[in-house]
């Protein structure tokens, strides 16, 4: 697929690149909450598709960068000053980063090349860094609808897999957990009743799954969030 029959299949309008909603606000801080993002801290985003997040960011003052594999998003990020790269290897050899933060994109990643792909970020990623990723559950049902609905999506992931590939990359995925996206609520409080009993129902259903079934934390939901290390064991 070429770089305008995606952005238009995605309904990417270019006058709302770096926009983010108050739902987003709302989930983005509560992921830098869960990585203890610091002021001074560098980041990166890879796949930074309609920069929400690189907008957030710069309204947070963080110190960051992007990189995105589709030149038009890449020349729309660059026309309203965001600093942007088309590929990780047009990062300096020798930059790195506190955090590297990727949300979608393992999953347009072939199987064959994630290990490769990794090793990049690692090379990237400070000593006590850290890789923030969500892609869609692959060993949940749940996480069928948005594994299957781009076309783009060439691998399912599930924890295990990611465990394998990270093994024979010098790294560990030390945290994962279900997306808390569907329970957000500080962006609208008239929501927060409703949230709050939909995660109640959420973790009481996914306890009993887990005490039948050899299942991994979040098996009910359609995306996983997790956080990869360098295994400064080996």
């Amino acid at each position: 697929m070429d770089n305008n029959s995606y952005i238009n299949w995605k309904s990417l309008d270019p006058k709302l690149f770096g926009h983010s909603s108050s739902l987003e606000v709302a989930y983005y801080k509560d992921i830098i909450q869960l990585l203890r993002v610091q002021s001074s801290s560098k980041i990166l985003e890879v796949g930074f598709g309609n920069g929400s997040f690189l907008g957030f960011l710069k309204r947070e003052n963080y110190t960051f960068e992007g990189v995105e594999s589709n030149k038009l998003l890449v020349d729309l990020a660059l026309d309203k000053n965001f600093s942007a790269f088309h590929s990780i290897n047009d990062i300096e050899k020798n930059k790195k980063y506190d955090f590297i933060m990727l949300f979608d994109v393992i999953e347009h990643i072939d199987s064959e090349k994630v290990e490769g792909f990794l090793k990049k970020l690692s090379n990237h990623l400070k000593d006590n860094g850290k890789i923030f990723m969500r892609f869609p559950n692959g060993a949940s049902p749940l996480g069928l609808a948005n594994q299957h609905g781009d076309v783009t999506h060439c691998n399912i992931i599930t924890i295990s897999k990611l465990n394998y590939w990270c093994y024979n990359s010098n790294l560990r995925v030390m945290f994962s957990r279900g997306d808390p996206l569907p329970f957000i609520f500080k962006h609208n409080l008239i929501k927060m009743p409703s949230r709050l009993f939909k995660l109640l129902l959420y973790s009481i259903f996914e306890r009993l799954i887990r005490l039948i079934s050899n299942q991994s934390k979040g098996v009910l939901s359609s995306n996983l969030q997790v956080i990869v290390t360098k295994n400064n064991e080996s």
